[in-house]
């Protein structure tokens, strides 16, 4: 499959897929990186020598999705919703940093997400991997895992402990769906 990643920040997420790409974890490949910002995360992209486009234009992406011939696109801590033009047109995968249903929707996003879990008192928490459809963080769920956050003394030890099951989880996710 060709992929297309999409980011809106540092891009640890897509410097896990690239490694593992680099790694032969997958036979897929990361032919673009998209972001709507000149996001820190696109030097990776560069690092490896994969062409980035940085817009807000859907007939813009679309057209470079296309011409890329890409089967598949990775949310990857990308922060807009994507418009329906671009969900009609490819598969879109997406990595939420919780247990959904737990904890997704309109404003749980990022730390947003770790703060209601630490706040709830939650004693685990997660990564999933699911399908973008219209409504936000509620497509299939292709993969979930959990980690244990019981010692956890504030919203950014959940975070932390989160990004590196996250980082595991989508290289799995795309290795799975290389098999359906």
């Amino acid at each position: 499959m060709n992929i297309a990643v999409f980011i809106s920040g540092t891009g640890t997420n897509l410097k896990a897929l690239l490694d593992a790409q680099k790694d032969n974890y997958f036979k897929s490949k990361i032919v673009e990186v998209v972001s709507n910002k000149n996001a820190a995360g696109l030097n990776f992209a560069r690092e490896f020598g994969i062409d980035t486009l940085v817009s807000k234009d859907d007939s813009e992406i679309i057209d470079r999705l296309r011409e890329k011939k890409v089967d598949l696109i990775v949310l990857a801590g990308f922060l807009p919703k994507v418009s329906e033009k671009i969900i009609n047109e490819f598969t879109i995968i997406n990595i939420h940093p919780s247990l959904l249903p737990k904890y997704g929707g309109k404003g749980f996003y990022g730390i947003h997400v770790h703060e209601k879990v630490f706040e709830n008192m939650e004693k685990e928490s997660g990564a999933t991997v699911h399908y973008v459809n219209e409504n936000l963080d509620d497509g299939d769920i292709i993969l979930q895992r959990k980690v244990d956050i019981s010692d956890c003394k504030s919203a950014q030890d959940i975070a932390n402990k989160v990004l590196k099951i996250e980082h595991g989880i989508l290289k799995d996710a795309i290795k799975k769906l290389e098999e359906i």
